[in-house]
């Protein structure tokens, strides 16, 4: 397991939030948890887009994501509750409710009240990764984040993870992906091949350049990175060996993310590598990706930035981004 460092820099300012819930937010699946952070009969309390949740395993596996708060006297489920079979028990009165957030049991009533029920959040898990959805109210899930395939090959590592708190927005990490000229400034990388693809709930950026292997040689460089949705990005990285890279950031509030980061090389079927070759393969890459951290917690976001020729296709990144704000009808 990678240590991630704990970023607390200068915030910038940023404007009241909204008073609907999730308004101010990208609509979307967000990466929760890992997989294996979340045990059977496990309870852990969240703090995500300014909001409490409680995200629970029941005792044949399912994860679950309910709001924090007990609707009987405000009890947080994620600090002293229970699993109980598919169930989470409330720690101050008992009252259990089941994975759609339904009340089935106040154990001293002999009725149950018909508003108890607390709301209940889309799950998927998959790649190692646990993913909910989130959205204003009535907002179902319109897209999917596909399984990463090379994760469950034996022909690939394990996954080397790093998570990290910043100081910064989530359009802040979305931009890169229609940033070109940035990548020598910051990442010393120069790069001859540059397209971005917007293609519905997926933004894609390919690059192209000169890097150098383990032993010093310069080799062709190739990325590929796509956006399923405003959050989770997915990179397969032709460098020395082959890698596929899980980028994901999830909002604490409007001027904190939590980043998640793993990296999985390819080694071959029945084959390993050496922990010396692993670790240069993931500093390079989380090296990398945490240069355009220090540079996000300093600036200040420009709504109408002075572009220059060759900036890349930033403006078309903006409005891409600005979909997941729209309002998507239930059953669309």
């Amino acid at each position: 397991m990678l240590s991630g460092g704990l970023y607390r820099r200068g915030m910038s300012a940023r404007p009241a939030a909204p008073t609907a819930p999730f308004a101010s937010f990208a609509r979307g699946w967000y990466l929760l948890r890992w997989s294996s952070e979340l045990a059977p009969k496990d309870v852990v309390p969240l703090r995500y887009f300014g909001r409490d949740f409680v995200l629970y395993r029941t005792e044949d596996g399912r994860p679950v994501l309910h709001d924090a708060h007990c609707p009987h006297l405000g009890a947080h489920f994620g600090y002293g509750g229970k699993v109980e079979g598919d169930a989470i028990v409330c720690p101050f009165h008992a009252w259990r409710f089941g994975v759609d957030g339904v009340c089935s049991k106040v154990p001293y009533a002999s009725r149950i009240p018909p508003r108890a029920g607390i709301r209940t959040y889309p799950l998927r898990e998959h790649s190692g990764m646990i993913l909910g959805f989130f959205g204003p109210d009535g907002a179902v899930p319109d897209y999917e984040v596909p399984e990463l395939e090379e994760l469950s090959s034996p022909a690939w590592t394990p996954m080397e993870r790093a998570e990290l708190e910043i100081a910064t927005s989530a359009r802040e990490v979305i931009e890169n992906i229609g940033d070109r000229a940035h990548f020598l400034p910051v990442h010393n990388t120069k790069v001859d091949v540059f397209e971005v693809f917007l293609d519905g709930p997926r933004a894609t950026q390919r690059t192209v350049g000169k890097g150098r292997n383990l032993r010093g040689e310069k080799i062709d460089v190739e990325s590929v990175a796509t956006y399923h949705g405003p959050a989770v990005q997915f990179t397969k990285l032709a460098w020395a060996y082959p890698m596929v890279l899980i980028n994901a950031h999830t909002p604490i509030d409007e001027n904190r993310l939590h980043l998640r980061f793993g990296v999985s090389l390819e080694a071959g079927v029945g084959k390993t590598l050496s922990r010396e070759i692993i670790d240069a393969h993931v500093a390079s890459a989380r090296d990398g990706y945490f240069q355009d951290v220090a540079i996000w917690e300093k600036k200040c976001w420009r709504d109408t930035p002075v572009f220059a020729d060759e900036d890349g296709p930033i403006g078309s990144v903006r409005k891409w981004y600005s979909s997941f704000y729209q309002t998507v009808p239930a059953g669309t």
